[in-house]
């Protein structure tokens, strides 16, 4: 299903105030001055974000540090599932940002780009730490999943004299799936070729599972990966399956509990076979606590 995204129709860098928003979303709703909007008709939500509030504002402590955005929610909470939801939702979070009211003319706001959720404590206001998405990789990623998309498209109906053909094109799609070849290969050695969750040994089927989503090369390391059987890589990214921080130990989501992944619950994660090689705790931290408030969220 194809986003309206609107991202598309901004420009980073660039200063907006409510009234040119206003004319790029085409809308009169008034709910576009409160902190958090999602406009009708879009697959996005903008945060406005004002680090130095006047005194007649509630004094919530938002700050801006580089790539990482520390901030806090809305009281009533009711918005918060966008947040922490935004990637299952297919929704992007754009972040309009300024240090104080009339930093810019027309009490404006620095339009920051793509942000992504990594986690969040409390509640009402809930604290949250964001980041930055790196564009121009997402951009690529999103490129080559379309490329793959055509190219299976194009392979057509069953035509034997292009066998070899569609081979390869098939190949090429599971190489994709599978993951970044590099981080794929540590992956296979640090877990001597068996998932970390099943024990499967088919390497075929295994596939490079980034703990923390991706955000460029510093997040490829082992540390920051699983490797996983293909269908728990899914169910691990569609925050159906958590592993616990401390203990490693299985959590599946109540609604594939009579399922037969249900026999996963409580099942120790395998370590890699070099100690240094396990799990970061910080990252797993992160993913188990997007996901428990998921389900939370669900119940």
């Amino acid at each position: 299903m194809a986003l309206n995204q609107l991202s598309d129709r901004l420009a980073s860098g660039s200063v907006y105030t409510r009234e040119q928003l206003k004319g790029v979303i085409e809308t009169q709703d008034a709910t576009l001055n409160t902190g958090v909007f999602r406009p009708a008709g879009f697959d996005s939500v903008l945060l406005f974000v004002t680090e130095k509030k006047t005194p007649d504002r509630v004094q919530y402590l938002d700050k801006l540090e580089g790539d990482i955005l520390h901030w806090q929610g809305q009281n009533a909470g009711r918005t918060d599932v966008w947040i922490v939801e935004h990637r299952a939702r297919d929704l992007e979070l754009l972040l309009f940002y300024r240090t104080k009211k009339y930093e810019y003319p027309g009490a404006g706001f620095k339009y920051e780009g793509l942000f992504d959720y990594v986690s969040h404590e409390g509640a009402l206001p809930a604290s949250f730490t964001l980041r930055r998405v790196d564009q121009a990789q997402a951009q690529a990623e999103l490129e080559a999943e379309s490329e793959a998309e055509v190219r299976l498209e194009e392979s057509g109906a069953f035509d034997p004299a292009s066998i070899e053909d569609a081979r390869k094109k098939t190949f090429a799609a599971i190489v994709m799936r599978q993951g970044q070849p590099a981080f794929r290969r540590k992956l296979l050695e640090a877990y001597e070729s068996r998932c970390a969750l099943s024990d499967c040994p088919v390497e075929e089927v295994l596939e490079a599972a980034h703990i923390c989503r991706y955000m460029g090369e510093d997040t490829n390391v082992v540390e920051n990966g699983l490797l996983l059987r293909a269908d728990l890589h899914t169910l691990y990214d569609r925050a159906l399956i958590a592993i616990h921080p401390a203990t490693h130990a299985v959590s599946i989501a109540p609604e594939l509990a009579d399922s037969e992944y249900g026999s996963f619950a409580g099942r120790v994660l395998r370590p890699p076979k070099n100690p240094e090689h396990r799990p970061s705790s910080q990252a797993l931290h992160a993913h188990w606590m997007l996901v428990r408030s998921i389900w939370e969220k669900r119940s």
